[in-house]
């Protein structure tokens, strides 16, 4: 891992990642994916508040809703020529895919998901892998099963074995000859608006001096740390934020979403450190002054009318997410309990209104 010499942050960032004046971040991949930076706990928070809801693991469906995202994933980011060659040990020899996965691993650990090691590989049968620190095991689970029957060009189940507090066995298996036909995602592209962001950069690599004040990438490990709060982060496709989503509520009906929003805005609330750093009496918005660098968003207003208080976001990754995340952000910062609620002006905007109740 080579490191900028300017502002010490890694090189790979700022050739693989674009901070954009919109609020987002695009990845340089040839399907210019989007990610999101969010705190693994947040993740762990979303996840264990639905399967409380429903007395019972939502894994599975986690892992099947990321599998479409995992094949994205590796279209995107490998030559078009290795994803179409023939099956078997000549034209994909074992140090040829362990190659591969290497690179593979390396992106992903920078995005602080772990560290993966590639144990075994069969090809058109099965492979397992080592995961250690994972962010989240039925994410990368996911991704691995999209990823193997996209290459294979068969159908393939996954599972995985906790081996150590912080370490899992991840196999994919053949079930059979033909890809599932059933496809559990469509991963529709949204128009992003323009917009006017300074964001102050490194002169050298290009990453925002936000991002390298802000987070620490410990490479070995693949873990992504906050530098003041210490809390972990991941850097997430936003679509496989949409695709977890949208799985759970095929699964569990519509009242999901007003539920996933409830769970973020509790999150917010208990753990956001807006408290301690934005001082009371500043300008509304700056609540909001993550969100950038983060890639959640463009914060364009916010302002009180009487009772209620107004926020307005342009390219949310996720418009219920994002005002979940204003709702507890405010009140964490305010001590106040408010309700909630939200609308999209136009595509690509949402517009945030809070009522104080105490």
């Amino acid at each position: 891992m080579r490191y900028c010499k300017d502002c010490g942050f890694p090189v790979p960032y700022g050739k693989f990642l674009a901070w954009s004046r919109n609020g987002t971040i695009i990845g340089k991949d040839s399907g210019h994916t989007r990610l999101v930076y969010l705190e693994v706990d947040e993740l762990h928070a979303l996840f264990s508040g639905v399967s409380r809801w429903r007395n019972a693991s939502i894994d599975p469906i986690i892992c099947k809703a990321e599998k479409e995202v995992g094949k994205r994933f590796i279209e995107t980011l490998l030559p078009g020529f290795l994803t179409k060659l023939p099956r078997g040990k000549i034209a994909r020899p074992e140090f040829g895919i362990k190659a591969t996965s290497k690179f593979i691993f390396n992106y992903m650990a920078g995005l602080g998901m772990g560290r993966a090691e590639l144990i075994e590989y069969a090809s058109g049968n099965h492979a397992r892998v080592l995961i250690t620190n994972p962010h989240s095991v039925p994410l990368i689970a996911g991704d691995g099963l999209g990823v193997f029957e996209f290459l294979e060009r068969i159908g393939v189940r996954v599972e995985w074995k906790r081996i150590k507090s912080n370490e899992y066995i991840i196999t994919v298996q053949k079930v059979s000859d033909e890809p599932s036909a059933e496809k559990q995602l469509t991963l529709a592209e949204t128009p992003f608006l323009p917009g006017s962001l300074e964001l102050d950069k490194c002169p050298r690599c290009s990453v925002p001096l936000a991002v390298t004040a802000s987070i620490y990438l410990d490479f070995e490990k693949g873990i992504l740390r906050h530098t003041q709060t210490g809390m972990r982060f991941v850097a997430l496709p936003t679509q496989s934020f949409h695709a977890v989503l949208k799985g759970l509520e095929q699964e569990f009906g519509p009242e999901l979403p007003a539920l996933m929003e409830g769970l973020e805005q509790k999150y917010m609330r208990e753990t956001s450190a807006v408290r301690y750093a934005i001082p009371q009496g500043s300008n509304l918005i700056n609540i909001m002054s993550d969100f950038p660098w983060m890639g959640i968003g463009n914060p364009i207003s916010a302002w009180v009318d009487g009772r209620k208080v107004h926020f307005v976001v342009e390219n949310p990754f996720h418009s219920g997410i994002v005002a979940g995340k204003i709702t507890g952000l405010y009140e964490a910062w305010t001590g106040h309990i408010v309700r909630t609620g939200w609308t999209k002006e136009l595509p690509g905007r949402v517009e945030v209104t809070l009522e104080h109740v105490t």
